[in-house]
């Protein structure tokens, strides 16, 4: 039941503290996975920054404001400062059913703070230190300590609701005002000047303040929002191409044109003439097939979570984005979009209800279904043939299949006969795990040892640790389901004396891999695949030993 209030009272609910996470030490390049949290998180800066992805919100926090997310909103991070120091709380919230005091409902969407997500703080200095003392009573499990937990929380609420800011009130939430105004006004002459009174902070102090915090001038992120913005119009529009500089904020079409070459790597003619083609993905596993094509689709499935490499680097390139949430749970929403898209050609794998499968068909004859019982090479060469791009596809896989002979060289001279065990954690239950991906990389290209040999090459089978510990495993690659139960239990998992007694965990063996790319089956899905596992299992530094990923040489074509 949704609960959207206007006026936040605190004293209108209940809470409960079910979880804290100490994040600490990460540098620039650290990321934190988008995981699926089943509470309420409330994150907490006392040292540094970090720049949340929540769902498709980024938000940039420090020990100046906090965040809070609401149940089932996905969540990560991007580190971008070495000192980070973050608490972040997992809580319930609850109240009563009316007037009826003896019985309780859970709340998913309170308004507990206004404005909703990032809040403004001040002062600052007792928020870091109830947040440590709290967690240190968390860690301390003692049941005295744990109910004390609940109070400190409380006390943590009251803390950010009596002294939250509905003004920017220092030059990072400055900065990130003038921030805010750019993109809401990138196609309007913009000068220095006018942004650093945004900021209100004098010219050079705001020049010099805008790069150290976000890495580019504020005049770079005017370009970069104008050329992303050319290109979802080329894509979307018929305009010529003086109209779509204009509409971007460049009175001087051959200016444009030339940045656009530079920054692009192709002239705006070149790039109009590849985008005219409107080609849609339906599942996001088939835009890694597409990227091996060297093609960007007009249409996509994309989410931060469960798309995230293509979310990550494609969301900018990929006009349209079709839900993607928790694996094409908005099917309907997706078909309305479509309905008004006018799609040269559909490509979807055949796995669908009939339902779906009829939808499609009533908005094109344009479809492609790609047959789920086809390998992945054989998938990548069937939509090839249908583009006409089989010569690309032969193209990647003779590349492929250089760089896994290459693999398996290096990896004998380290590995010798180790064996192999793939495990998912999924609540509190772990799984002997091999999916079609896994299977085909781990075991048939790369010929690496199974610790655990079956009849069937795709499973999933309950395990003990006992077992675990007989099969004796030289490595463990563990998939860990990025929910708030699941996140809690590996944390106790790890400090259980028998998951320490398997060798693989006592020399350090233990091998974390995320959903993206392992769950993923698709011609990108097993090139990523392959840069991991070299990255993991090789002692020297990647760099010594590199797998050029396509992601390093970004597709611009679309026929």
């Amino acid at each position: 039941m949704d609960d959207v209030i206007s006026n936040t009272c605190l004293d209108d609910y209940m809470y409960r503290l079910r979880s804290v996470e100490h994040v600490q030490g990460f540098n620039k390049e650290t990321q934190i996975t988008q995981q699926f949290p089943l509470s309420y998180s409330l994150f907490v800066v006392t040292s540094g920054e970090v720049e949340l992805v929540l769902d498709h919100q980024h938000a940039v926090i420090d020990r100046h404001s906090v965040y809070v997310g609401l149940p089932e909103n996905t969540y990560g991070a991007v580190v971008s400062s070495a000192g980070l120091e973050m608490y972040i709380f997992h809580f319930d919230v609850y109240r009563y059913r009316g007037d009826d005091t003896s019985s309780l409902q859970q709340i998913k969407d309170a308004q507990l703070f206004w404005p909703r997500g990032k809040i403004v703080i001040n002062p600052l200095n007792g928020l870091a230190a109830m947040c440590e003392e709290l967690y240190r009573r968390w860690n301390h499990k003692e049941n005295r300590e744990i109910f004390r937990c609940q109070i400190d929380f409380q006390e943590i609420l009251h803390y950010i609701y009596k002294f939250q800011l509905h003004a920017a009130t220092n030059s990072f939430s400055a900065l990130e005002q003038a921030k805010q105004y750019i993109e809401d006004h990138y196609t309007e002459s913009l000068l220095i000047e006018q942004l650093a009174q945004v900021a209100k902070l004098s010219p050079k102090y705001f020049v010099d303040l805008f790069k150290k915090r976000y890495g580019k001038s504020s005049m770079e992120y005017v370009a970069e929002l104008r050329l992303q913005e050319a290109k979802r119009l080329m894509a979307q529009s018929d305009a010529k191409l003086r109209e779509i500089a204009h509409r971007v904020g460049y009175a001087d079409e051959f200016y444009f044109s030339r940045k656009f070459k530079k920054e692009i790597g192709v002239t705006p003619t070149q790039y109009m003439n590849h985008r005219r083609r409107k080609l849609v993905t339906y599942q996001s596993g088939l835009i890694g097939h597409m990227i091996a094509l060297n093609i960007i689709p007009y249409a996509a499935p994309l989410h931060p979570k469960w798309s995230e490499n293509y979310y990550r680097n494609y969301r900018d390139e990929i006009p349209i984005h079709l839900s993607a949430y928790r694996y094409n749970q908005d099917w309907q929403q997706n078909i309305n979009q479509l309905h008004q898209l006018s799609a040269d050609l559909i490509i979807a794998l055949d796995e669908l209800e009939e339902s779906e499968r009829q939808a499609l068909e009533h908005i094109t004859t344009e479809l492609c279904f790609v047959q789920t019982n086809m390998n992945w090479r054989e998938q990548l060469r069937f939509i090839a043939k249908r583009l006409g791009e089989t010569w690309q596809a032969e193209k990647w896989l003779r590349e492929f299949d250089h760089k896994v002979q290459e693999a398996k060289k290096r990896l004998k001279q380290s590995m010798h006969q180790d064996t192999f065990l793939v495990l998912r954690l999924a609540n509190k239950q772990l799984s002997l795990y091999c999916n079609r991906g896994m299977a085909s990389i781990l075991y048939q290209d790369l010929e690496l040892a199974p610790a655990y040999e079956c009849e069937v090459t795709i499973y999933t089978k309950s395990i003990t640790l006992e077992e675990i510990h007989c099969l004796n495993p030289d490595h463990i690659l563990l998939l860990v389901r990025q929910d708030s139960d699941t996140l809690e239990h590996w944390v106790h998992l790890q400090n259980n004396p028998q998951w320490q007694a398997v060798t693989a965990v006592h020399r350090k063996r233990v091998h974390l891999i995320s959903s993206d790319p392992w769950r993923e089956y698709s011609a990108h899905a097993q090139l990523r695949m392959l840069d991991q596992l070299i990255q993991l299992l090789t002692e020297d530094h990647p760099s010594h030993f590199r797998i050029l990923s396509m992601d390093e040489n970004k597709p611009y074509l679309y026929t």
